[in-house]
C-alpha cells in the first residue's frame, strides 16, 4: 500500500525479534522445580505474542510489495 506499511512491518519484525531474544535469555529460569503454572502461562503468552507480531509484520510487508506490483 504505502511506505508506512513496509516500515511498520519492519518495526513489528524487530519487536518480534526482541521478544524472542528476551524469551531465550530467560529460558533456563523457566525449567526449575519451583516454576509455577503462572510462569508457564506467561511463557506461553509470550510465544503467542511473538507469533502474532511476526505474522503482522510479514503481512504488512507483503501488502506493501503486492500493492506495489499491481500499481
Amino acid at each position: 500500500m504505502k511506505k508506512k506499511d513496509f516500515f511498520a512491518g519492519l518495526f513489528f519484525l524487530f519487536i518480534a525479534g526482541y521478544f524472542t531474544y528476551e524469551l531465550v535469555q530467560d529460558m533456563p529460569q523457566l525449567f526449575i522445580e519451583s516454576t509455577t503454572m503462572w510462569q508457564y502461562f506467561i511463557a506461553f503468552f509470550r510465544v503467542a505474542l511473538i507469533i502474532f507480531v511476526f505474522n503482522l509484520g510479514l503481512t504488512l510487508i507483503k501488502r506493501f510489495f503486492v500493492s506495489r506490483k499491481a500499481a
